[in-house]
């Protein structure tokens, strides 16, 4: 059974003062966090395979109950086009093909699915969570390609990958209003990144466009050293401490986008700025250093999921 994490708030607005941004490039293909969660020294196919199993049982449950429980006239009084419901239809179709393609790969190694909860009231909140979930399943897979071994196995997560790619697309653009695509990159996850979001299914932040102010608060899903159970996590005035500095240390956000990470310092009431150029689908996560790309080590929280609307007339190298 997965435990869902917890939440804490860090308070991000996007101001126009400058902050000391430090920028990295991402690995797509480090282990350090998949070998931290599945408690191996290496990585095989089975258990990445188990891991896109997991992902496409949540899916699958996702859109099995949230369609059972909004019907066509709810989708039309939230305001979508009548088209919306059966497009989702088609998207719960396509999540259980995954589920059965999966499953019989991998056979008698197939982990079982759970229970699961998801926090949607109204069809404009499943919209939104469906996105996050779209977004976070694309970055999973294309994280976890390059550490794939067998050719045919390769392909098939290709192939899951580019539908996930296009579900996302339907449901930013057509469904929420926002842009298609996030930039010239799309951004790569590791396991313990994706297992944050996944089993902590948040509705997306969307900011307004550049150098507007954001009032509303980046819920970040708390994590000890990678460990995503609820124990233990001080939250005081909406305001964090990280367990493992004890706030003696600095703290930062870290964003992921496209191939790079960037890092906003948090000040002393936990606050900060987020950089300018970010667009599209953004991960935040909270972080201890801003020295090299996060490490299970110096990573403190989950991610949370943000949306920067990508303007019309936005330079094509942002992301």
């Amino acid at each position: 059974m997965f435990t869902p994490s917890f939440i804490l708030i860090a308070l991000c607005s996007r101001l126009a003062s400058a902050a000391p941004y430090v920028s990295k490039t991402l690995h797509s293909s480090d282990t350090s966090s998949w070998t931290s969660l599945t408690n191996s020294t290496t990585v095989n196919d089975t258990q990445i395979a188990q891991f896109a199993l997991s992902l496409e049982y949540l899916e699958s449950a996702f859109y099995s109950q949230g369609l059972s429980q909004f019907n066509d006239s709810d989708f039309q009084n939230s305001g979508f086009d009548p088209s919306v419901r059966e497009r989702f239809v088609q998207i719960a179709e396509h999540e259980a093909t995954h589920v059965v393609l999966l499953k019989s790969v991998l056979g008698s190694d197939a982990p079982q699915p759970c229970n699961y909860t998801f926090p949607f009231t109204d069809p404009a909140s499943f919209a939104s969570i469906s996105f996050a979930l779209e977004s976070a399943g694309e970055s999973a897979y294309l994280g976890a390609v390059s550490l794939i071994q067998n050719k045919s196995i390769l392909t098939t997560a290709g192939s899951i990958l580019a539908v996930e790619a296009r579900q996302a697309s339907y449901v930013g653009s057509s469904v929420l209003n926002n842009t298609p695509f996030n930039g010239p990159f799309d951004t790569p996850l590791n396991a313990s990144a994706v297992w944050s979001l996944a089993f902590t299914p948040l509705p997306v932040l969307t900011l307004s466009p550049a150098n507007a102010t954001v009032n509303q608060s980046v819920a970040v899903a708390v994590s000890n050293n990678q460990d995503f159970s609820p124990s233990n996590i001080p939250i005081v005035n909406s305001t964090f401490v990280a367990p493992t500095t004890n706030g003696s240390t600095p703290l930062f956000l870290a964003f992921y986008h496209g191939l790079q990470v960037t890092f906003a310092p948090l000040d002393g009431s936990n606050s900060t700025t987020v950089p300018d150029g970010l667009a599209g689908v953004v991960y935040a996560a909270l972080v201890s250093s801003n020295n090299t790309a996060p490490t299970p080590e110096t990573t403190l929280s989950g991610l949370s999921v943000l949306n920067i609307p990508v303007p019309a007339t936005a330079n094509s190298t942002s992301n």
